[in-house]
């Protein structure tokens, strides 16, 4: 039996962006904390790390378009859920939510990515930045990842990947669950599959961030994105935390040389795989607290 709790301690709420319902979580008052999330993934994620925070700042957490409770896109397709197109729904939740200044991010995954996208377009309006097994750059191979992961991941960019990931799931119930370590719970894992559960185009995101990795310089959009993030991080001097994920899936050699570039860095190392906020959510959730309280 676990003793991370299931439980989500905060009630959604909902703005229109685009002429789509966005959901998200808000708590306090202050400077803006965002905690942004990745693949499979919701502002669920955060559920055990938020209430650390609380009184520090006005924390929020989005749910990406087509994910968590936030609508799903209509007339879906291959080419939905991209990147550019995640970005305008993250952008125009910013936006809405007057998250516009003194702002901190705390990202994960492809959170990283529309997070820091949003950073390099408003580097005044940046207090912090804090991240944990984002896409930092392009990898040669799949052979790089850790723990199977580039197996499955190449399963799920490969010709049965639709099939896979449209129609069985795959993506949920094997990518995702093995980047934790730990055993999920039967509730977790029923949230966790919730915004998925029927086959087909409510699937769909999952498939487009998942061929989205960038692999052998494939898709040439994503890996130049990568490395012109990755390379602007390490010109900005705001404070920054890595919260290292021990193994950890996706941050191998090169990605941790691009990290440890970056300056005014702080660094917690915590125990996980791609998804150590599962595995360790108090170690995390205190760790961006003390970060966070002397910036």
């Amino acid at each position: 039996m676990s003793d991370i709790s299931a439980r989500m301690p905060y009630e959604k709420k909902f703005i229109e962006v685009n002429g789509r319902r966005m959901a998200y979580v808000e708590e306090g008052s202050g400077d803006p904390i965002v905690f942004m999330h990745g693949n499979a993934n919701s502002s669920y994620m955060w559920r055990n790390i938020m209430p650390h925070l609380e009184g520090l700042g006005r924390l929020i957490a989005i749910d990406n378009i087509g994910q968590g409770d936030s609508d799903k896109l209509p007339d879906s397709g291959p080419d939905s859920y991209m990147i550019p197109e995640h970005q305008i729904y993250i952008d125009g939740a910013f936006a809405a939510l007057g998250v516009e200044e003194n702002v901190t991010l705390v990202m994960h995954d492809w959170g990283g990515s529309l997070g820091l996208s949003w950073a390099e377009r408003h580097p005044d309006a940046i207090k912090g930045l804090a991240h944990c097994e984002i896409v930092v750059a392009n990898h040669a191979s799949y052979d790089s990842y850790r723990d199977g992961h580039g197996e499955r991941v190449k399963r799920a960019q490969g010709p049965e990947g639709e099939a896979l990931v449209i129609d069985d799931n795959f993506f949920v119930e094997k990518v995702f669950t093995g980047g934790v370590i730990r055993e999920i719970d039967a509730e977790t894992m029923a949230e966790i599959r919730r915004p998925y559960e029927a086959p087909g185009e409510a699937r769909r995101p999952t498939l487009s961030w998942v061929r989205q990795i960038p692999i052998g310089g494939k898709p040439e959009f994503v890996a130049e994105l990568s490395e012109r993030l990755s390379s602007w991080v390490g010109t900005i001097n705001c404070p920054k935390l890595f919260i290292e994920a021990d193994p950890g899936q996706i941050i191998v050699d090169r990605d941790l040389d691009i990290i440890n570039s970056w300056t005014n860095q702080s660094r917690i190392k915590v125990k996980g795989l791609h998804h150590p906020q599962e595995d360790s959510p108090d170690d995390i959730g205190q760790g961006l607290a003390r970060w966070y309280a002397g910036i």
